[in-house]
């Protein structure tokens, strides 16, 4: 189950809020059997890095296994607990979740951890769909206010979104990054 891409939580539109680069470090936390890891890893390059975090090394394991059958390299797994993440501040140029913010409790405490691993021009992308653990747009954007992230763009229904954030005191959006992302919707 945890294979079958989720609707509305496509490939595509994870990229169009991410905007992966070749040479960024990049963090996914709680990356399930590695669907977005597999997908995101790749376009960070040989000179990139895909650090995953999870809670469960079984998850970890599985993730690095498929990565290898694949050849992907530059991923690198960390055991740990998404409230403390093992990282210094402003590590990565970017952070993803999907369907993994609800699963773990006290998700403010996760997104504060998230606006410190971060650069200044560091996002956040932050996927939900309807299940017993999705957390609601409106809550999310409330608890990322609280942690100093701004919302910067947002695709898809109440019931299956993806939301990117910046920090407050580095949020710079463009118009042409605005359109960049409309275009890809």
């Amino acid at each position: 189950m945890l294979d079958i891409p989720l609707p509305l939580l496509t490939p595509r539109r994870l990229d169009a809020l991410l905007q992966p680069r070749a040479g960024e470090r990049v963090l996914e936390i709680g990356p399930g059997t590695g669907l977005q890891s597999l997908h995101v890893a790749p376009q960070l390059g040989a000179g990139g890095r895909l650090d995953v975090l999870d809670i469960q090394p079984s998850m970890l394991d599985h993730v690095r296994r498929r990565a290898e059958a694949r050849s992907i390299t530059n991923i690198v797994a960390t055991q740990g607990d998404a409230r403390n993440l093992p990282f210094p501040d402003n590590t990565f140029d970017a952070v993803y979740l999907i369907t993994a913010l609800g699963e773990v409790p006290e998700p403010e405490r996760v997104l504060r951890e998230t606006a410190r691993v971060l650069t200044p021009a560091g996002r956040l992308v932050v996927g939900e769909f309807f299940d017993p653990h999705w957390i609601p747009f409106q809550r999310l954007h409330a608890l990322a206010d609280s942690s100093g992230l701004h919302l910067t763009a947002r695709t898809g229904p109440t019931v299956a979104y993806l939301a990117r954030f910046q920090s407050c005191a580095g949020h710079a959006l463009t118009v042409n990054t605005r359109e960049q992302i409309a275009a890809a919707l």
